[in-house]
């Protein structure tokens, strides 16, 4: 106590303060929640140019990465999304051991010194982008290891609610699993997200009952399937070698910021009510709802595993006796040096000062990765193999999985005039030079653009590209995206949508 009174009554103290107030932590996270709030309107391209320009405090270089990682991710830059999101789980890793200077800084002045470390949700989400990412670039090996390090993480999360309970990349790592043949482990990962949801209260998803009971016939575990069946009341059949598979992971909206707000307690050992600044969430949020979505003309509706919400607001919970004394301890202190400075304060402007900048310096930290969906939710399909494609979401339709090519108007600098009001058409040639691994909507770092309506992805540097002219589109050429999704034999299609961006992009298993 005498050496935390001692860096109170210095100048150096006085010196933390300003440098604290001059970095407007409080006002830059709200600029960053004002930010993510606009991610409803699917303008993901423009918040990561805006994030990617902004610097921040080397004590929020994760949260920074985080949220850097998270927006190239949804804009359809995988790879950079990759560097992105690990850079962050290097530094969160390497923040376990906390500087002295650091959490002085800390118990004195506020949270906010504090280098920002995410909660336990947060890891297990910042691992399922990751997991995410890794198969939409066709690396099964990266995903595989990204689910190891995520189990790993899960063991050391304490036993406190919901607290990093998220099914959703638990039933991921089952489909990596899956895609890599390893049916035991994904029965494992399938019965951990079924054990989490079970916890959470939440109705297991169809999906994910499938799931179980396709591993565990497979399996042969013929007590554990036949549980499994009377639990569900259904059984599955065997799967159809000659079927698709195409799995729907939605990340949709956005979710809830933290706030700040005062708590007056009242203290026996200094004789009057102190305020405490803390972080809270709202109560009233908008409850996740089933997705819908076309495919061949029907409509789907994808299946909630998680609602981020929810998880978001248990971390809060979790750690909410950690913060309350914190905050207790650090107000004390500050008002204990005001008396110590008051007895040799003659003029009583120290005792202003300090006084002034006590209160002003008192906030609560609210920082989060406040760009993570509000809900997550998965749908899995079976389909005969062909070439679909893909209609984006637009003002006045959903996302469309069709056998029907597109065509796209564009708006181009120049335009061939033997083009314009032709007919439209595709060839042979379109549907050959489709790749088994395809990543074609994918916007930065790729050969892709956005068509003029901003509500379609088409190839405009692919030499293989059919670009057509449509009847009654006057002076406006069309393009056909030359590379179709392309369903195979026994083979399961990633389709992972973000309503961040309203954009989808796909993949195939290797």
């Amino acid at each position: 106590m005498k050496a935390v009174l001692t860096f109170l009554r210095s100048r150096r103290y006085l010196a933390v303060i300003v440098f604290s107030l001059l970095q407007g932590c409080s006002l830059q996270q709200h600029q960053l929640n004002d930010l993510a709030q606009t991610l409803d309107n699917g303008n993901a391209s423009q918040v990561l140019a805006d994030v990617a320009q902004r610097e921040y405090p080397e004590r929020d270089l994760a949260q920074y990465k985080l949220t850097l990682g998270l927006l190239r991710a949804v804009n359809g830059d995988f790879a950079g999304g990759i560097r992105e999101l690990q850079a962050a789980k290097t530094e969160i890793n390497q923040l376990q051991a906390l500087s002295v200077s650091e959490n002085i800084g800390a118990v004195t002045v506020n949270e906010t010194l504090r280098s920002y470390t995410s909660t336990a949700s947060e890891r297990m989400l910042l691992q399922q982008l990751l997991i995410l990412s890794y198969l939409m670039e066709d690396d099964l090996d990266g995903a595989r290891v990204e689910v190891l390090q995520m189990q790993e993480l899960a063991k050391g999360l304490s036993d406190n609610g919901l607290s990093g309970l998220v099914s959703s990349s638990y039933y991921l790592g089952g489909l990596v699993y899956e895609l890599g043949g390893e049916t035991d482990n994904a029965m494992i990962s399938y019965r951990q997200a079924y054990q989490v949801m079970q916890t959470s209260k939440i109705k297991i998803p169809r999906v994910l009952q499938d799931s179980l009971l396709l591993a565990s016939k497979q399996l042969g575990l013929s007590s554990e399937h036949a549980k499994y069946v009377k639990k569900f009341g259904h059984d599955v059949k065997s799967p159809d070698r000659s079927k698709s598979q195409l799995v729907l992971v939605y990340w949709g909206g956005v979710v809830s910021a933290k706030q700040q707000r005062y708590l007056s307690v009242y203290v026996p050992s200094l004789g009057y009510n102190i305020s405490l600044a803390l972080p809270y969430y709202d109560n009233d949020y908008v409850k996740p709802v089933p997705w819908r979505f076309s495919v061949l003309g029907k409509t789907a509706e994808t299946e909630i595993f998680d609602d981020v919400n929810l998880l978001a607001r248990a971390d809060l919970d979790a750690e909410s006796a950690d913060i309350y004394a914190a905050a207790l301890a650090r107000v004390i202190i500050k008002q204990t040096a005001l008396h110590e400075v008051k007895k040799n304060d003659e003029g009583g402007l120290a005792t202003l000062l300090l006084n002034v900048t006590s209160m002003v310096s008192e906030m609560a930290d609210v920082r989060s990765w406040n760009m993570l969906p509000a809900s997550i939710q998965v749908q899995r399909l079976a389909l005969d193999p062909g070439a679909y494609y893909l209609q984006q979401p637009s003002q006045t339709r959903g996302l469309s999985v069709t056998d029907i090519a597109p065509v796209i108007p564009v708006l181009a600098a120049s335009v061939d005039p033997t083009l314009v009001n032709a007919t439209a058409s595709i060839t042979d040639k379109t549907s050959n030079s489709a790749a088994e691994s395809d990543n074609g909507f994918s916007l930065p770092q790729s050969n892709t653009t956005l068509a003029n309506d901003k509500d379609n992805l088409v190839s405009m540097d692919d030499p293989s590209s059919e670009t057509v002219a449509m009847t009654n589109i006057t002076d406006v050429p069309v393009v056909v995206s030359a590379k179709p999704l392309l369903l195979k034999p026994g083979k399961t299609v990633l389709l992972f949508y973000s309503s961040a961006a309203k954009k989808a992009y796909y993949t195939l298993s290797p």
